[in-house]
């Protein structure tokens, strides 16, 4: 059916993000789209040429749009081996489909819908599309599939630079596909078994979970300890991927704390470092360039950040990479991306680890999952937007619009700072952490005592809890330090005796309404 030359890729997606993109590049090397009846609309309505399904196979969707992709020539053609295999059926309606680009029904977003009736569920369970995916992803020899956005800039730079995808890149797409898929059962199986517990905002009552190991590491949380790192395969994971591109083999705590330094630098958006050590930060800042942000974040803990764990937000230039190697001893440095000089710059330093990460994951990681010897413990993701909208001031004196951006600033990172955690900050930068004590007035005279032995004032600085002050102390003291304005969660039986006493300090304070203690 096709010309000579020409090839057919078959596009049928919920998530319509960049396709017309997409099948505008594969247009241009000699692709024709096959697409069904939403995804034929959409391209038909940005003017970009497609055969339907229908068009392609003479047979119209039936029941609804039930079965459309379900016929022999689509799945001969997807299956087939060779275009010999093809040819010997002798009939001209069949034809080899070289690319197959399919995502499925959004099943985990109707779900999580309050009100989300059975019936709507259902019907968001995809049958064609799986079946498309298998069969592609078996025939990966031949055929390219895809089933994620994100891999649509690296397939056509390989049809570009090669004409066609690589067996590597064919093979590495299928494998997804499979774990797709499985993914994909796994959370139709547990809205089966209990409706109500599977929706998103709930975790269900059974949990298939699979381990698939990447590589033995170093060494555990001791030299002596032997540890390796598996991929939790799970529906609603999103883990933390990395790509190493120089150093020694990681260890145990190398990758807690990136874990821990990563998420807290991707919540900032402007240029971001967090230096982390022991899995807490030891000074975090956000600046309007890289060089700045790593300048203030070291300022904060020159002693602590010695042997740390260094986080970006975004792409790392050599300048950065020659300033921190020059000043100080680090395990791992992770960013976006780096430019080629920092590549080169880093074969000096064999020792160090540089890590490459993506520029952001969607909504950040849906479940946290820690073990205990026998067990493993499970919950939902502290990913909790708090912004200014959320802040109920409580005192007579109002912070300004330059604390309150600070007071979020210091928020964010008391986040990510063991419990106790209190955190002073002043133009988005840390100027003192207090971490991980058994009691708060404890957190605070850390924080207090690192910063003024780094010599930074706090005078004029705020002030962040990640739980309610159970006593007056932490307040007194913070009078004493200079602090203009408190963020907390609120929620203490003695709230307000903590905020007459604010009153009584002529200091601002805002509650957050949400706690964000880690343990």
């Amino acid at each position: 059916m096709g010309q000579e030359g020409m090839k057919f890729a078959l596009i049928s997606v919920s998530d319509k993000t960049e396709i017309d993109k997409f099948a505008k590049s594969l247009i241009k090397h000699n692709y024709i789209i096959l697409s069904t009846g939403g995804t034929a609309k959409f391209l038909s309505s940005k003017k970009i040429p497609n055969i339907s399904i229908s068009e392609f196979t003479k047979f119209d969707e039936i029941l609804e749009g039930r079965v459309k992709t379900l016929h022999p020539i689509i799945h001969a053609g997807i299956l087939a081996k060779d275009k010999k295999s093809i040819d010997s059926l002798k009939n001209s309606n069949y034809s080899l489909i070289d690319m197959v680009v399919v995502n499925l029904y959004p099943f985990e977003s109707t779900i999580s819908k309050i009100n989300c009736k059975y019936e709507d569920a259902i019907e968001n369970i995809d049958i064609g599309g799986p079946t498309m995916l298998r069969a592609a992803a078996k025939n990966h020899s031949r055929v390219t599939v895809i089933t994620d956005p994100e891999d649509y800039k690296d397939v056509i730079k390989e049809i570009t630079t090669s004409n066609q995808t690589s067996m590597t890149m064919r093979k590495k797409l299928a494998i997804k596909v499979f774990r797709k898929i499985s993914e994909y059962d796994a959370m139709i199986h547990h809205y089966l078994v209990n409706p109500e517990n599977a929706k998103k905002e709930n975790l269900p009552s059974k949990i298939n979970i699979t381990l698939e190991k990447v590589n033995n590491l170093r060494y555990g949380e001791n030299p002596h300890q032997n540890a390796s790192l598996y991929n939790i395969k799970y529906p609603r994971t999103e883990g933390f991927d990395f790509t190493q591109l120089s150093g020694k083999d990681l260890s145990y705590n190398n990758l807690v704390d990136t874990e821990s330094a990563l998420s807290c630098v991707r919540q900032f958006k402007n240029p971001s470092c967090v230096i982390v050590k022991h899995a807490n930060p030891c000074g975090v800042a956000e600046c309007n360039n890289l060089m700045a942000a790593y300048n203030n974040a070291y300022a904060t803990d020159p002693i602590s950040a010695f042997g740390g764990i260094i986080a970006f937000n975004k792409s790392m230039d050599e300048k950065v990479l020659k300033k921190i190697i020059n000043q100080q001893f680090v395990e791992v440095i992770v960013a976006t991306s780096y430019s080629k000089a920092c590549i080169e710059i880093i074969k000096s330093k064999p020792n160090i680890r540089l890590l490459k990460v993506g520029k952001s994951v969607k909504g950040g990681s849906k479940l946290e999952i820690k073990s205990l010897q026998s067990k493993f413990l499970i919950q939902e993701s502290d990913t909790k937007v708090i912004t200014s909208k959320n802040l109920k001031a409580v005192t007579v004196k109002k912070p300004s619009n330059r604390e309150i951006d600070d007071l979020l600033f210091a928020f964010k990172v008391a986040r990510y700072v063991k419990s106790n955690a209190i955190v002073f900050v002043k133009n988005r930068k840390t100027l003192g952490i207090g971490a991980g004590q058994m009691s708060r007035i404890d957190s605070t005279n850390i924080a207090k005592t690192k910063a003024n032995k780094h010599g930074l004032s706090l005078k004029g600085c705020v002030m962040a809890s990640e739980a309610f002050f159970p006593f007056r102390d932490n307040i007194d003291l913070a009078k004493k330090i200079g602090v203009s304005s408190i963020i907390q969660p609120g929620g203490s039986i003695k709230d307000k005796e903590i905020i007459a006493i604010a009153d009584k300090h002529n200091i601002s304070m805002v509650m957050s309404g949400v706690r964000v203690f880690k343990h």
